[in-house]
């Protein structure tokens, strides 16, 4: 009785077995799609790529391919080996690009033209029917816009550290300030002398009319005395 009840358990897991290997193997995991882990930057006005890649790389130009922006709002379809832009948003018309040529390749990169502000936020990258596969597959992408009066580079457009830019602006302001103070100090000498050497230089001139006018009488008396032997002499004439 024993041997008769293991026969039959023996043909419940044959049964079992035979009816796992009829069903359908899951390609779960044969296709995954690859992106940027870090957010995508972009400046307003500029064109930006917004990278999803099937790997293995596979032939998707017969898959589905759309592009979503918040899980909303449809920013490109491709379907049927073409794009669909019935579907598409009015914010994206005309500004979209998927490279049908790449799609051979299993690149699905969406290239975005004119970003705004309003672009800004989380893409999502669905591809459908891959061959053999048919289970959907779907990757975020981030994309940050900036204005560009903001800085990307936290150490300044040049690359130099913004410790160094302060202390250069420092010591260029204290040069600055140093030389107007000198210029101030040279201009008030200026005029502290301009107001002392007058007085010195009208002292000069006086003391020098003066001495000039001394001269000038001098000479006068003397040019008026007449000599005393012209007057002792004799009249020679006769």
């Amino acid at each position: 009785m024993l041997f008769i009840r293991q026969e039959h358990i023996m043909r419940y897991f044959l049964v079992l077995f035979w009816l796992i290997s009829l069903l359908p193997v899951s390609d779960q995991g044969k296709y995954h799609l690859t992106g940027s882990e870090e957010p995508i930057k972009a400046q307003v006005g500029s064109n930006v790529v917004l990278p999803c890649l099937v790997k293995p790389a596979v032939n998707a130009s017969n898959a589905t391919v759309e592009w979503m922006v918040d899980s909303s709002k449809t920013v490109h379809l491709f379907r049927n080996e073409a794009d669909e832009r019935e579907s598409q948003d009015d914010r994206y018309k005309d500004r979209t690009y998927l490279n049908h040529a790449m799609l051979e390749h299993g690149n699905v990169s969406l290239k975005l033209s004119n970003v705004t502000k309003n672009d800004e936020g989380i893409y999502s990258c669905l591809v459908l029917r891959l061959p053999g596969h048919n289970k959907p597959e779907d990757k975020n992408v981030t994309l940050v816009v900036v204005d560009g009066k903001e800085n990307e580079n936290p150490e300044g457009h040049s690359g130099v550290p913004a410790g160094v830019i302060v202390g250069v602006v420092v010591v260029s302001v204290g040069v600055v300030v140093g030389a107007l103070i000198i210029i101030l100090i040279c201009v008030l000498c200026w005029w502290k002398r301009k107001q002392i050497f007058p007085c010195w230089n009208n002292n000069s001139q006086n003391e020098q009319v003066r001495n000039d006018g001394d001269h000038r009488g001098n000479g006068n008396q003397g040019d008026g005395e007449i000599p005393l032997q012209n007057l002792e002499q004799p009249n020679q004439s006769v």
